[in-house]
């Protein structure tokens, strides 16, 4: 098997989809000929993750952000950065192959990015949304429990604490959440009648999106971009295992990207 094989299958997924012609989805270093000794999946192509995935025996890398800080890798200026270039350095000294696989998976259904996430909070069967936003509908619960219930599901993923922005004693029953970065509050407000959105820290603005939810009592639930997309990425690496069961396939596991002290007097 060659990398070109395993980019030819994800691109074959995209079914009646149509890439754009700008898609991130490419190879960003590496040659799609070289012959695969495994596979490994990550959310971001960490220099950590890169070095576990060679301990691991593999040559190809399937990340789901960018590599050189630049949602396109095209910004040759980051690389006046020593430690940017010494990590391009490392790619190539090691003959490591770099897919992005980006645009595919957050729209992908029922495992990719939006409805795993969606999964993982247990919040049932969608009842509205688009490409990226899924809309929910509860029981009635107060914000609080809600955010107590996210907290507890995103625990495992390097994030026991969730952020609630807005009154905590709102009763909610429409619940909107996005995909990784596109998270759009104001619009899940207007378009789907929501109670309160589940988004991420990429994905609102605070001094706006939190504003308004503090005046208008539509309470804000916001966690780590990563924590959010980590599991879509963990079922990437499932069907990839599923469909090249000959090659080696490893999900790199990536965490909450900060880590939070408290120092209570």
């Amino acid at each position: 098997m060659k990398a070109q094989d395993v980019q030819d299958y994800l691109y074959s997924l995209a079914g009646d989809w149509r890439y754009p012609e700008d898609t991130v989805d490419t190879f960003k270093a590496g040659a799609p000929q070289a012959d695969l000794r495994g596979i490994a999946v990550g959310w971001m192509s960490y220099s950590w993750a890169l070095q576990r995935a060679l301990d691991l025996g593999c040559n190809l890398f399937i990340t789901h952000e960018p590599t050189y800080y630049n949602h396109r890798d095209d910004d040759a200026s980051m690389f006046r950065f020593p430690a940017v270039s010494a990590k391009r350095q490392f790619i190539e000294d090691n003959d490591l192959a770099i897919i992005r696989c980006h645009d595919l998976w957050d729209q992908f259904p029922a495992i990719g990015i939006p409805d795993s996430w969606g999964e993982l909070l247990n919040l049932g069967c969608p009842v509205a949304g688009d490409i990226h936003t899924r809309v929910y509908v509860t029981v009635g619960v107060r914000a609080a429990e809600m955010a107590e219930r996210v907290a507890e599901r995103t625990a495992d993923y390097g994030q026991p604490g969730a952020q609630l922005i807005g009154p905590p004693d709102k009763l909610v029953r429409r619940v909107s959440i996005g995909t990784g970065a596109i998270t759009p509050y104001l619009e899940c407000v207007e378009r789907f009648a929501i109670d309160l959105a589940i988004c991420t820290d990429d994905g609102i603005d605070y001094w706006r999106d939190g504003g308004f939810a503090i005046d208008m009592e539509i309470p804000i639930i916001v966690v780590n971009h990563a924590v959010s997309e980590e599991i879509g990425i963990q079922r990437l690496a499932e069907k990839l295992r599923h469909e090249f069961p000959n090659i080696p396939v490893h999900h790199i596991r990536q965490r909450c990207m900060y880590r939070l002290f408290d120092h209570r007097p």
